[in-house]
């Protein structure tokens, strides 16, 4: 396989390889980022330090069968991830979300429908970091299922899932902070 090739001659000290497999590679791994980030510069950043870790690791990279792309993608969501962990205030806003007008009959428009934004703040903030990654995934990014199974590393069944019981939890918690109000 001509990929597996390019990774040899590249652990192998090949610059030449090591050009041709970064650029073969770059546009994937950017999509990915862009996909979650929605911001070109942050995308272009942290394409590049997907790129960084992976030679830094390159030595010690070991094939399993699986695309180099596919590494590439594992390390892209763990920064992405790691990303989302430090600016959580500013990754979740699916306040827009309750303010957006209801154009279809999906239980995550029902779910949203009068409920204030504080309190889906709150509820939001209770949620486990997969639920809330999920939801602005597919609620605020409108990534597909299999989009968003790219970005967390799971199938477009196990989003459909996670989504759904997110939107339970969600649910349950708002809820629970409008029983605790009465």
């Amino acid at each position: 396989m001509a990929g597996d090739v390019l990774v040899q001659r590249a652990k192998q000290g090949d610059r030449a390889a090591l050009d041709a497999l970064c650029q073969r590679e770059w546009k994937p791994v950017y999509a990915i980022a862009y996909r979650a980030l929605r911001n070109v510069s942050e995308a272009q950043d942290l394409t590049q330090e997907v790129f960084l870790r992976a030679l830094r690791s390159l030595p010690r990279y070991e094939e399993t069968g699986a695309p180099f792309r596919a590494y590439l993608a594992t390390i892209a969501r763990n920064l992405i991830r790691d990303r989302w962990r430090k600016h959580r205030p500013q990754i979740v806003e699916l306040d827009l979300a309750a303010t957006l007008p209801d154009t279809t009959d999906l239980p995550e428009d029902r779910a949203l429908q009068n409920v204030d934004r504080d309190n889906l703040r709150r509820a939001l903030r209770l949620l486990s970091d997969d639920h809330q990654l999920v939801l602005r995934l597919r609620i605020n990014d409108g990534l597909s299922a299999a989009e968003a199974g790219q970005v967390m590393g799971r199938s477009p069944s196990a989003i459909r899932q996670l989504q759904y019981r997110a939107m339970l939890a969600l649910r349950a918690h708002v809820i629970e902070e409008k029983e605790s109000r009465t």
